[in-house]
């Protein structure tokens, strides 16, 4: 069988080919927001937003703990009057004494 294809035109092919696999291959890596480098970017990100969350889910149970006791708890509820608010009961009176410098 005869050769169709000149070693001119065997090595255009192959140089060719070799182009279009480099550009495959960088269009893999650089691909706007299905490349590897987005994919990348987008793990980083999940990682932070799953930290994020683990984080704001200790603080919500925090919170429903503190939200319980202020609903259950009348001395506590109390405690945190005087504490956060300067709430004094009925017939009570604050002395504030100032240290001598």
């Amino acid at each position: 069988m005869l050769n169709k294809f000149s070693r001119r035109d065997k090595k255009h092919f192959s140089y060719t080919g070799l182009l279009f696999l480099i550009l495959l291959i960088l269009w893999l890596i650089f691909a706007p927001g299905r490349g590897i480098l987005a994919l990348y970017e987008s793990q980083k990100e999940i990682k932070r937003l799953q930290a994020e969350n683990k984080s704001l889910a200790e603080e919500n149970k925090t919170l429903q703990e503190t939200l319980n006791k202020l609903q259950a708890d009348p001395s506590y509820l109390e405690e945190k009057a005087r504490e956060e608010y300067g709430m004094l009961k009925e017939n009570e009176v604050l002395y504030i004494f100032k240290k001598k410098k």
